[in-house]
């Protein structure tokens, strides 16, 4: 049988292809463990918050919100997904995974804008999820993001909840529920006008405000709202503490919410000019105040008037000069914070 010599550029040839093919056979074989795309954020020494602290970590994704935290008795929560750039995208898993998170027990969307919602569907897809809350919006094609993300939360059979007062959840020592909006029934609220005049006022003011709260700490946490809303919950509270604190406002599963309480404020909207609340602020009086805002945005944001009010109190943290923001509290209810840069 005739040998077949193969000169050295054919054989060269030979072997570029036959690495190539091992090449995409591995990635093939990689893909169906870790996506391709986002091999880098697996990439990652990974390692747990210890139990008993609440460790929360506003991310630097730019002008949008994404917040992660571990709750004290192992669970995990995740608020908003980021604005579902790559880059955004990529940053959050990793960061996920560098705290060992592969299942999201509460997974929370504050708004249909895409600067909160526009990443949830591709975590949802990449990490399992237990319970979802959503905003009411009969209109899921209102934003690309929004509607990425409700076609991935069904599709994921995780349980959905709308986010609404009196919503939310106790994990142990640990909990949290919406302050606003209204539920979802009520004429005239939040969802309603959201549904039935979706102008850019009504989409921000149908966002979620939360309360979460540890070792008698709460942390108070703002989603999209102008200040006319914000200024609506202080004035509110205001009521019920006059009334003598009703037991069935303000309270979740028998918690009863203090303000004087809030160890750490996650500042609305970027810390806009319509986001500020001067009232509610010093009500809070937070030792920790946080604006999530990327750098030179169209908007101006964060407004001087709300830095200026914020800057009174406690530490203020603005993730485009800060970078990623961690504020732990632990069983004594002790709060430290620290920025990435």
């Amino acid at each position: 049988m005739k040998k077949v010599r193969l000169t050295k550029k054919a054989l060269a040839a030979v072997i570029s292809v036959a690495a190539g093919a091992v090449i995409i056979c591995t990635l093939l074989i990689v893909n169906i463990f870790y996506p391709v795309k986002y091999l880098t954020a697996y990439l990652v020494r990974r390692e747990r918050a210890p139990l008993g602290e609440l460790d929360m970590c506003v991310l630097d994704a730019g002008h949008a919100d994404c917040t992660i935290l571990q709750l004290p008795d192992g669970k995990t929560m995740v608020i908003d997904g980021g604005d579902g750039s790559y880059r955004s995208d990529l940053k959050i898993l990793t960061e996920l995974n560098r705290r060992d998170i592969d299942f999201i027990d509460y997974l929370v969307c504050t708004s249909v804008s895409e600067e909160h919602c526009g990443g949830l569907a591709e975590i949802i897809k990449n990490k399992g999820v237990g319970a979802v809350f959503y905003p009411y919006c009969t209109n899921r094609y209102i934003t690309d993001g929004f509607y990425d993300f409700v076609a991935a939360a069904e599709a994921s059979g995780a349980q959905l909840i709308i986010s609404e007062y009196g919503a939310g959840a106790q994990a142990g020592d640990f909990y949290f529920t919406f302050l606003s909006p209204s539920v979802h029934t009520a004429p005239g609220g939040e969802y309603d006008k959201l549904n039935s005049d979706p102008t850019d006022t009504n989409i921000a003011d149908a966002s979620a405000v939360m309360w979460l709260e540890y070792a008698g700490r709460g942390i108070f946490y703002a989603g999209d709202v102008t200040g006319a809303v914000l200024e609506k919950i202080a004035d509110e509270y205001i009521f019920s503490e006059e009334l003598g604190g009703n037991d069935d406002y303000f309270s979740f599963n028998g918690n009863k919410i203090d303000f004087g309480k809030c160890a750490v404020y996650k500042v609305a909207a970027h810390g806009s000019e319509s986001s500020r609340a001067a009232l509610l602020t010093d009500m809070l009086s937070p030792d920790v105040s946080v604006i999530s805002v990327g750098k030179n945005n169209a908007e101006g944001c964060p407004a001087t008037a709300v830095m200026s009010d914020l800057a009174a109190g406690g530490e203020l943290f603005i993730t485009m000069y800060d970078g990623d923001v961690s504020v732990c509290i632990n069983a004594e209810g002790d709060c430290t914070a620290h920025a990435s840069e």
